[in-house]
């Protein structure tokens, strides 16, 4: 079960994909994760701007399922929203807390795209 923080993100990303649905339109999500002063954050853009903060004590009591590497296909929004919090855990629990997380939904057959895109920083150095 994902803490609160992340369940708001999960919340706010159902409601978009949501509105793709309700208009059988073709929408783009984009999902950044970075850390921020001791904390994580969350941006994600979808016509407008949201940004979230994770707590470090918050991963602690995180449990989800392990994120896939075979291609599959996501043609609910829980299929898309189970994606998107192993997405998160892994970004927060096992990479170094970057990635761009990308969830796409085609209007003319209502499949949806997943890109997960972690990001390894190696070598920088304050100033």
């Amino acid at each position: 079960m994902p803490p609160k923080a992340v369940e708001q993100i999960l919340d706010s990303c159902e409601q978009q994909i949501a509105r793709f649905q309700q208009f059988n339109n073709t929408g783009l999500m984009e999902i950044r994760c970075y850390p921020n002063q001791g904390q994580y954050k969350v941006d994600c853009w979808c016509g407008n701007f949201q940004s979230f903060l994770i707590m470090p004590e918050d991963l602690a009591v995180w449990e989800t399922n392990p994120l896939s590497r075979q291609r599959e296909n996501l043609e609910t929004v829980e299929q898309v929203l189970a994606k998107l919090d192993s997405a998160l855990f892994e970004t927060f629990r096992l990479q170094q807390g970057y990635a761009t997380i990308v969830i796409r939904h085609r209007g003319h057959d209502s499949r949806y795209g997943f890109e997960f895109s972690p990001s390894i920083i190696h070598g920088i150095k304050r100033c």
